[in-house]
C-alpha cells in the first residue's frame, strides 16, 4: 500500500522503531507450540507483555501435532510493535491506540 512504503521512504518509525535494526521489526520466530487455527494467538513475554501474534508456522512445524522437534520447530509472530506503527503510522488509528492505552 502507497501509505505504508510512504512512511517506510520517510523512515517514520517513531517509538517503534528497534535501536539494533534501525527500523521497524516486522516479524519473529518463536519456539512455541502451535497448530492449524491458532493464527491470531498472543505471543507474550517473561512478564506476560503482549509481544506478537501467531501467525504461521515454519515448514519444519507441520508434523509438530505428532511429533515435536523442539530444535527445529519455530512458530512465526507478526511483532506487535509492527502492528502498533501501522495503526499510528500508516493507518491513523491514534483514537484506537488512545483506546487501548497502547501509546
Amino acid at each position: 500500500p502507497a501509505k505504508l512504503t510512504e512512511a517506510v521512504k520517510a523512515k517514520r518509525y517513531g517509538v517503534f522503531k528497534d535501536p539494533v535494526l534501525n527500523t521497524v521489526p516486522v516479524n519473529f520466530l518463536s519456539s512455541a507450540d502451535t497448530t492449524g487455527g491458532n493464527s491470531g494467538s498472543a505471543a507474550l513475554n517473561k512478564r506476560g507483555e503482549l509481544i506478537g501474534l501467531a501467525f504461521d508456522g515454519t515448514l519444519d512445524s507441520i508434523i509438530s501435532d505428532w511429533d515435536f522437534n523442539a530444535a527445529n520447530t519455530r512458530d512465526i509472530q507478526v511483532d506487535v510493535r509492527y502492528i502498533l506503527w501501522n495503526m499510528k503510522h500508516v493507518d491513523k488509528a491514534d483514537n484506537l491506540l488512545k483506546e487501548m492505552n497502547a501509546l
